[in-house]
């Protein structure tokens, strides 16, 4: 029996000839076999109880042509129709144009994405009661900036959409976004990892340099460690230490400070800034746009760049590691 005429309800790919199906005896909806043992039931197992016939109910059924002149797509996981101009279901979140999330031969899946698919984020809730929602409750039509709809910007972000989503709509609304303990911690990594890389190398490049001066400072000056705090203290008063040494301890603090300074501006603005550079990419990216998918040009676009973001990361902990080594070889 074919099954081209219908799509799996798990991951929403339309059935081809050929592929390994696995039919549920109770209700008779059709399954990759891959989908059904990942998911370990059938997807319409909650309503086998009330009869649930899948042929008699139309679901899994394409749409055909008279959904794409009404300009309608129905959903493949709750069958909820959509306009077919948007990127997620309004009802379940599923992403549509979901062959853009394969490996390449339209089928395969990693299983965080089939796990989406099947309304489990990271392996858990239930089918058909999705624990994930891309979109975070807001409609994908709605503005969350000037000329960006929450779809796109959804397909922008990439990665943390649910945190993303909500603070963009915060800063559309009031202006005012929450503090970011990520880029606090990470400043010039954060601002890398989401692809703002300006901002991010010229940051990574203050810290390095403030720990490299930072080191050269206390080498050069290792008498710093042997005064007590309040000798330092009473030098700097009675203004008896020179102006050499007065001057190696502002310079030193000085440095402290502006480490301190840039975690505290990264984790107060970094929202601020990733939601203008989102706004003003994707803009751009609409703009020049001509042809092929633009989802799939925003995907690619956006997202983050995690072997960056590691890579300065990783260099500056090992100049601040190196940096440590010769301190204690110093004093």
């Amino acid at each position: 029996m074919e099954f081209t005429q219908y799509s799996c309800p798990v991951c929403g790919e339309r059935f081809k000839n050929g592929d390994d199906v696995v039919v549920c005896p109770d209700c008779g909806a059709p399954h990759h076999r891959e989908c059904y043992e990942k998911l370990d039931n059938c997807f319409f197992a909650d309503k086998h109880r009330e009869g649930f016939n899948f042929e008699s109910s139309g679901s899994g059924e394409d749409s055909g042509s008279d959904e794409a002149a009404e300009g309608v797509i129905k959903c493949p996981r709750c069958q909820a129709e959509n306009d077919r101009t948007a990127f997620y279901c309004k009802t379940c979140g599923f992403p549509f144009n979901s062959e853009d999330r394969t490996n390449g031969d339209g089928a395969d899946r990693t299983d965080q994405q089939t796990n989406r698919a099947q309304g489990m984020p990271f392996g858990f809730g239930t089918a058909g009661n999705p624990m994930y929602d891309p979109l975070a409750g807001l409609k994908s039509d709605d503005e969350i900036a000037d000329n960006v709809k929450v779809g796109e910007a959804a397909k922008f972000i990439g990665k943390s959409t649910p945190y993303y989503l909500p603070m963009f709509s915060r800063l559309k609304q009031y202006g005012s976004a929450r503090f970011n303990f990520s880029a606090f911690f990470l400043s010039g990594a954060f601002f890398i990892y989401r692809k703002m890389y300006v901002l991010g190398i010229i940051l990574s490049l203050l810290m390095i340099g403030i720990t490299v001066g930072s080191t050269c400072i206390t080498m050069a000056n290792t008498w710093m460690y042997d005064m007590a705090y309040t000798d330092l203290l009473n030098g700097l008063t009675s203004n008896s230490l020179g102006f050499e040494k007065t001057a190696a301890i502002f310079a030193s603090a000085g440095l402290n400070l502006l480490r301190v300074g840039i975690m505290v501006f990264s984790g107060l603005f970094a929202n601020k800034l990733y939601y203008r550079h989102c706004t003003k990419q994707i803009n751009r990216i609409k703009s020049e746009h001509k042809e092929g998918d633009l989802n799939k040009t925003l995907e690619s676009k956006g997202g983050v760049n995690l072997a960056m973001a590691i890579s300065f990361f990783a260099s500056y902990a090992v100049i601040y590691e190196i940096c440590n080594v010769y301190l204690m070889m110093t004093l």
